[in-house]
């Protein structure tokens, strides 16, 4: 009975938590409901109006420095080094992001000054835009697969769960959980962190093999940013009347974009209408547009756009999360890198859009000249951007799968001899390993001894920093 019962408790250990398929995304969820929770939820602020010019100003310098910080961490650590979540990191940060939090909803809106507001949002966007990047670097290391079956019901439950109940807390509820979110994703990124100690990074492709793949990255960036611009712009440009209850409409935006997001994880599990998850890039696009033209259409379908805008944005931010997970794993780019362009592309899109209709809604005379002319230019650039998109389907497909011609295999291998200095005895011995020879048929295939095979393939191990056979497959054949 003892055994059964150590059983049982191993079964539900913390560790195994945080490394299920569905439950080791929840942290990162939890950062992503940080942000949405406090600044779309109006019991956020009690007593205050949602869209409070402080509010506003505060949520704006919060998307800077989210944005901006994890770029900056990116180009700090660059190519070959990571950013551990240690406890004498994780733990600051996480504390001081929970502080600012709680400082903005009170102090922050009853100062005389705007600078305690601001200096909160500061920080806020700054711990989030690092707590981010110690996510993707932990993840990267679990080798996480990014699947829309593993992401999606996480992602789309949690948002559901905490933003609505947020939304349903009465007096001081909503500012307390949003204090919360980023200690309890801290919690569960220190978890993490623990669960495998000596797990490894993935190893990264030589820069020729990846070049491809940083082109597409960077295709893909400057869409997502293009439709987080286009997203908040129609946002923060449809007027307030049509709205009603504006503050609430912020709310149902994001539960809407929850909701969207499990309808498409659904849509993957039925087989007539499986395929892959980044053939959805073109649909959000298509929709980005839509709600561009509801508002160009009449008045009546502005409530509609405000609503979709919003949903779309935060499906585009899970999706490009999701694809950058996904080249991190196959090695294209460091999980810092990847992680920090997923972050910065959407905020400091919405940033831009957000601040682009402020302007116009601000300076006078510049509403009745710019507003609809310069929608019709988002529906031209998300239209041309959409036939790119389209074009690049098969490479953005491509890159997340392993070599599937002895072409690319051969090109890949080329690249790590090249890269690595391997001489031209190792590359032989390279390509026939990457085919599947065993070492005893590399060894009949070149004519040599065993005994010499062995002795090159510890070499190239050496040189490559791979320690076993499986290791260096996976690597060849990009499969993280």
């Amino acid at each position: 009975m003892s055994t059964n019962r150590r059983v049982t408790v191993d079964a539900i250990a913390p560790g195994q938590i945080v490394l299920g398929p569905r439950l080791k995304y929840l942290g990162l969820t939890l950062l992503l409901a940080w942000h949405y929770c406090l600044w779309f939820v109006p019991g956020s602020f009690p007593a205050h109006f949602l869209l409070d010019d402080r509010i506003t100003f505060a949520w704006l310098i919060a998307l800077t420095a989210g944005g901006a910080v994890p770029l900056l961490l990116a180009w700090r650590l660059g190519r070959r080094r990571h950013l551990a979540a240690t406890p004498r990191l994780l733990w600051p940060v996480a504390a001081t992001g929970s502080a600012a939090t709680v400082a903005l909803t009170t102090l922050g809106m009853r100062s005389a000054s705007v600078a305690p507001a601001y200096l909160a949002a500061v920080v806020i966007g700054a711990s989030s835009g690092v707590l981010w990047v110690l996510w993707g670097e932990s993840l990267a290391r679990h080798k996480a697969r990014f699947t829309l079956e593993r992401v999606a019901p996480t992602y789309g439950v949690a948002m559901i769960v905490l933003v609505g109940g947020t939304y349903l807390l009465p007096g001081w509820g909503a500012p307390v959980v949003d204090a919360l979110l980023p200690l309890v994703s801290a919690a569960l990124l220190h978890l993490h962190a623990r669960s495998l100690p000596d797990a490894q990074y993935p190893r990264l492709l030589p820069a020729k093999v990846a070049a491809a793949g940083v082109r597409t990255i960077a295709v893909v960036t400057g869409i997502s940013f293009a439709a987080a611009f286009a997203s908040y712009y129609t946002v923060a440009i449809v007027p307030w009347d049509v709205l009603g209850q504006v503050q609430n409409f912020f709310t149902y935006g994001i539960l809407l974009g929850a909701v969207m997001i499990l309808l498409l994880a659904l849509l993957q599990a039925v087989p007539m209408w499986r395929q892959s998850t980044y053939r959805a890039y073109p649909w959000l696009l298509l929709f980005s547009i839509t709600a561009c033209v509801l508002y160009l259409a009449e008045t009546k379908f502005q409530a509609g756009a405000f609503l979709l805008a919003l949903a779309i944005s935060s499906l585009f931010e899970v999706l490009l999360t999701m694809y950058m997970g996904v080249l991190t794993r196959h090695g294209y780019v460091p999980p810092a890198t990847a992680f920090a362009l997923s972050g910065g592309a959407i905020r400091l899109g919405i940033l831009v859009g957000n601040g682009t209709a402020l302007v116009y809604e601000r300076v006078p005379g510049v509403w009745d000249v710019l507003v609809r002319p310069t929608f019709v230019i988002i529906v031209v650039g998300l239209t041309v951007l959409l036939i790119s998109m389209v074009r690049q389907e098969y490479a953005i497909d491509a890159l997340t799968q392993s070599p599937q011609s002895a072409t690319e295999l051969m090109r890949v291998i080329a690249s790590v001899a090249e890269e690595f200095r391997l001489s031209e005895r190792e590359r032989e011995i390279l390509a026939l390993i990457g085919q599947g020879y065993t070492a005893s048929a590399v060894a009949d295939s070149l004519v040599i001894s065993p005994h010499t095979v062995n002795t090159h393939v510890q070499h190239i191990y050496a040189k490559l920093g791979i320690h076993k056979r499986s290791e260096l497959i996976g690597y060849l054949h990009r499969q993280g």
